[in-house]
């Protein structure tokens, strides 16, 4: 019987190749292949034709779909090619690597220990590493630029510089550089400097050094920018300056673009030396700045993009070329449409400092259109950072808290797209910040650059919190720049240069470059020499793929449609298929494609089929059975080919006609299964006296047998087979269940290692298998380890109970609680159980009851008291109540005096039987005083009124006696009002030579000046009292 594939499931599919491995002599050698089917495939490893096996050298280390062959200390003899086989009932696959074993450098035997040369750092790896980097340098046109390099390896690495992706002589003439090996003596590893004679302006770019040898590839770069010098001012700052491009000797080309969009110019342009490009403007040279960008973009034009275009852009826009042999200009004419519907007031430019504000303000023509910021392409909307406010017509955007990477292009935008554009420079430890985003393909180079403040500092440049290696940073003076040369996809992140507390930012992103697929084989034929074996050849591609690829063969059987992969190989050439590689008998066609990483190529097909017979071996034998009376005996094996076989008992054919039978009426019954390459023999409920049976399996090529020993029966734990944990709340029932092998088999529960008893609060119970332990209301002390224990095994059951979880329920938000020395502060938290303990922290650190700390609980409520408080006392206070928490945030302010009023001595003047009132004003209305006179504590009464209101404190004298006169004092803590009163029986004159010049009568306190706006709204008591 033939099954398809379809019916078998899917055939074995590598999705990832074994890839060759170069390794030294003593080393550890590893192979990997992904490969998937259903049923999942078996998995061997061949060399040589021969299957491996495990050994204390070799291993095969499988996890899931991941199959590897791990090879150590490796010998040249192990060097080969190896062959990963994957097969399952649906069909089988091939992959194969080769192992490469490379002896080790011999070492000179004339040199002593000591006078040998000592390997360069990364050597016992064998890649190169470099042991120094270029450094990126920024000059002025006509100065020597030296950029060195240095790495390490063995052997020892070939090293060439790039430019910009291209080598130096498809740059440059070769008078206008020189390449300089390193000298031996200069120190370990091969170096390598281009020294750049006289360097000029399209000399500036990405450099990046090369370092390969057989056993891999390293590159380090660096920038180089050539700048203009900076040209001498006119002798009389009157006359005008020279034109700087001569007069264009044709109309120039027309661009219109409308208000807010951008303007792109391209410039291309050819010559040999390469020419020097420059922008002017209305005759005047342009720099780049936020809203002008110059570039090269990657077909060698020269762009300049003027951004968000405005009126004041509008202009002649020239683009002027030179070199040695002359001079060329393009030049066009950009006219800006401006809308109908314009802002009535603009946008400005605005600076602002790093952690400062910038405030940008505009206004529209009616105060009912709606608005929207941008910074450059990103909307605004309003939050902390970015307050939007609308005041009738005017328009605000007020920037908080400014950062460098707030540096940029702001937009304020009214319907139909109309925009008013404005700069906001940052100004702080940073002066260019990083671009908010950069795209750079797969492979290019991705320079960053930043510039600071001051001259010599240090910087550090980052990639998702990961500090990146020195070799691709370089600082000179103001500039910074990081060079990544070659980017992958794991160089993309969010890439950050910190300067102190300043940062700037950009998202690196790394876009993958589109390949085409690799060409097919060509010259494909199938010859059918020997016997049962097929031999096929081909011919690589032409033109051959640029990078790594394997051949693929698959195989289809005539009158299928599928087609089975076969083989995975390396080299073109010829490949012979034997029988042993098709699952059953039948002709065969046969295809082949190049496969590399950026596809597949189409197949090809070769010519004709051939007939094949697969040869059956043993996979995996049968094994002895050894099982319980009344269960299931299951004998199997596996064939390396989809073949039908014989089965045997005692030396009796079990008849195949049917999938189940019976060896005779009564006696034992059997199934018989193939299902692919797997056969299974399955004997039903086997009895005592069918120990000792025999079965055999027999077909072509193939003969093994096991025997079957039958067990009595002991009793074991069907559930719970491993320890079970079980958590409760007090109160609730709780059932522990324990299921047994046999029926009414006796058990015995235990509790933390004792015998329970059975009472009210706990009932055993045994049902058929089932034997269970119950607890009706559960309570937190019924927390333990139960065991049901039966013939030396147990079952296990981690019992916990607790409480119902606690919930606070008042405070719910973060309560902020402000006093000053010496006050009384209480902070109260409300639980839902009256019985429910709760801690108090501080700082982290649990509040011990003490005599400045008091600890109250009063049914739910639970309140930590601070009786006179000081500024140490001041934190983060937490009650933790559970899993749950309530924060308090408590400041303590030390106040330097209570008393704002009197601030000196008071003299008051009287005459009897007038209304005399001393003032005193605190800085707390809680406060308390004590009034005295002459040093005795003053008695309340009818002709001494004592009164109290808000902070002012008072005593009245409502009709003053000549006895009344004396030193009052109004005393709180250590200090005191004082109020000297003189009462007499008639005012003296003013020319009384008696007359005191200090005494007055105060007839009216003035009005004194509040203190306490200047205060914080104080809370002595937080949360629900």
């Amino acid at each position: 019987m033939k099954a398809s594939s379809g019916d078998q499931g899917s055939p074995p599919c590598f999705l990832r190749f074994p890839r060759p491995v170069r390794v030294v002599s003593g080393a550890e050698a590893e192979l990997k292949c992904v490969v998937l089917g259903e049923p999942p495939p078996v998995v061997v490893w061949e060399k040589g034709g021969q299957q491996l096996a495990a050994s204390e050298r070799l291993s095969f280390p499988a996890d899931g779909a991941e199959h590897g062959l791990l090879l150590s200390a490796a010998l040249p003899t192990d060097a080969g090619v190896y062959v990963c086989r994957a097969r399952n009932a649906a069909g089988e696959a091939y992959a194969a690597a080769a192992v490469t074993v490379l002896e080790p450098p011999a070492s000179d035997p004339e040199l002593q220990p000591a006078e040998r040369p000592l390997p360069s750092p990364g050597s016992g790896e064998g890649a190169p590493v470099f042991l120094t980097g270029p450094r990126s340098q920024w000059v002025l046109r006509g100065a020597e630029v030296v950029l060195t390099c240095r790495a390490g390896g063995l052997p020892e690495p070939t090293l060439y510089w790039e430019k910009d992706g291209m080598a130096l002589d498809e740059v440059w003439d070769s008078s206008h550089f020189a390449l300089e090996p390193g000298r031996a003596e200069d120190g370990p590893g091969a170096s390598l400097a281009l020294r750049i004679l006289a360097a000029r302006l399209p000399d500036s770019g990405v450099y990046v050094c090369h370092a390969r040898n057989a056993h891999g590839h390293a590159q380090a770069g660096a920038l180089l920018q050539v700048h203009q010098p900076p040209e001498s001012p006119p002798a009389d700052p009157d006359e005008a300056p020279a034109p700087v491009v001569e007069p264009l000797k044709c109309a120039p080309k027309t661009f219109w673009v409308n208000e807010g969009k951008h303007a792109k110019f391209r410039c291309y342009v050819m010559g040999k030396p390469e020419p020097e490009i420059e922008w002017h403007w209305e005759g005047r040279p342009l720099l780049p700045d936020r809203r002008r960008l110059m570039y090269r973009d990657r077909d060698g034009g020269f762009v300049l993009k003027v951004l968000y275009c405005q009126a004041k852009d509008r202009g002649l826009y020239v683009c002027a070329a030179r070199n040695s042999a002359g001079q060329t200009l393009s030049a066009v004419q950009l006219h800006v449409k401006e809308p109908r519907l314009r802002f009535t007031r603009p946008l400005q430019d605005v600076e602002g400092r790093e952690h400062g504000i910038a405030v940008l303000e505009c206004k529209v023509p009616n105060s009912r259109i709606p608005t929207a910021w941008f910074r450059e392409d990103q909307r605004l909307l309003p939050c902390r950072k970015y307050e939007q406010i609308e005041e009738g017509t005017v328009r605000r955007l007020i920037i908080h808290r400014l950062k460098a990477d707030d540096d940029g292009i702001y937009l304020c935008e009214m319907r139909g797209r109309v925009r008013t554009v404005a700069n906001v420079a940052v100004k702080g430890p940073i002066l260019k910040r990083l671009p908010r985003k950069l795209d750079v393909l797969e492979g290019e180079n991705a320079v960053l650059l930043v510039e600071t403040l001051e001259a010599g500092v240090e910087g550090c440049w980052s990639r998702d919190g990961e500090e990146l290696p020195v070799i691709c940073q370089s600082s000179s003076g103001h500039m910074h720049a990081l060079v990544l040369p070659g980017v992958t996809r794991e160089d993309a992140g969010e890439v950050t240069f910190s300067l102190g507390n300043s940062r700037t930012t950009t998202l690196l992103r790394v876009k993958c470059v589109k390949h085409s697929p690799p060409g097919p084989p060509i010259s494909a034929e199938m010859f059918k020499g020997h016997k049962n074996t097929v031999l096929l050849t081909w011919k690589p591609p032409e033109p051959a793929p640029e990078t790594p690829f394997i051949y693929r063969l698959e195989r289809q059987e005539v009158g299928s449609e599928d087609w089975i992969q076969c083989f995975s190989i390396e080299k073109a050439g010829a490949v012979e298929v034997p029988g042993d590689c098709v699952p059953s008998e039948g002709d065969y066609r046969f295809r082949i494609c190049t496969v590399s990483g950026h596809g597949r190529s189409p197949h090809v097909v070769f010519h004709g089929s051939a007939h094949l017979v697969p040869t059956a071996r043993l996979v995996a034998g049968l094994e002895d059975v050894q099982v319980y009376d009344g269960e299931d005996a299951v004998f199997s094996l596996d064939l390396s080919t989809i073949i039908q076989g014989t089965w045997f008992l005692n030396g009796e054919e079990l008849k195949s006609n049917e999938p189940e039978g019976q060896v005779e009426p009564g006696a034992l019954r059997y199934r018989m299964e193939q299902k692919g390459l797997q056969h299974r023999l399955i004997l039903h409920a086997v009895k005592h006296q069918d120990s000792g049976a025999l079965v055999g399996f027999s077909c072509p090529g193939v003969q093994d047998s096991a025997a079957l020993t039958i067990q009595e029966s002991p009793v074991h734990i069907l559930s719970p087979q491993d320890k079970v944990s079980l958590t409760f709340t007090t109160s609730e029932r709780v059932v522990l269940t324990c299921e047994l092998s046999r029926v009414d088999f006796p058990a015995t529960w235990y509790k933390d290692g004792q015998k329970v008893e059975e009472s009210e609060l706990l009932v055993v119970k045994m049902d058929g298998r089932k034997h269970r332990l119950i607890l009706p209301e559960a309570k937190v002390q019924d927390s333990g380890e139960f065991e049901c224990r039966t013939e030396g095994i147990s079952a296990f059951f981690g019992v916990t109970v607790q409480d119902p979880p606690v919930h606070i329920v008042d405070p719910r938000e973060h309560v902020f609680v402000h006093a000053i020395t010496s006050e009384c502060v209480m902070l109260a938290c409300e639980v839902d159980r009256e019985d429910a303990p709760v801690r108090w922290y501080k700082d982290g650190q649990e509040v011990e009851e003490s005599d400045f700390v008091v600890l109250e609980n009063e049914g739910p409520h639970r309140r930590l008291v601070l009786p006179a408080t000081q500024p140490s006392d001041g934190g983060e206070f937490q009650c933790v109540a559970g899993d749950e928490r309530a924060y308090f945030t408590v400041t303590i302010t030390d106040v330097s005096s209570w008393i704002v009023y009197p601030s000196g001595k008071v003299y008051v003047a009287a005459v009897r039987l007038e209304r005399v009132v001393l003032t005193c004003e605190l800085c707390r209305p809680w406060a308390e005083v004590r009034w005295t006179k002459d040093g005795e504590e003053v008695v309340e009464s009818p002709a001494l009124l004592l009164q109290k209101e808000d902070t002012v404190r008072r005593l009245v004298l409502p009709a003053v006696q000549l006895e009344d006169s004396g030193e009052y004092l109004c005393e709180i803590d250590d200090e005191s009002a004082s109020f000297t009163v003189t009462v007499t029986e008639s005012y003296q004159s003013q020319d009384s030579s008696n007359n005191n010049p200090e005494l007055c009568v105060l007839l009216k306190k003035p009005k004194t000046r509040r203190l306490w706006s200047h205060f914080p709204p104080w809370r002595r008591t937080a949360g629900t009292e």
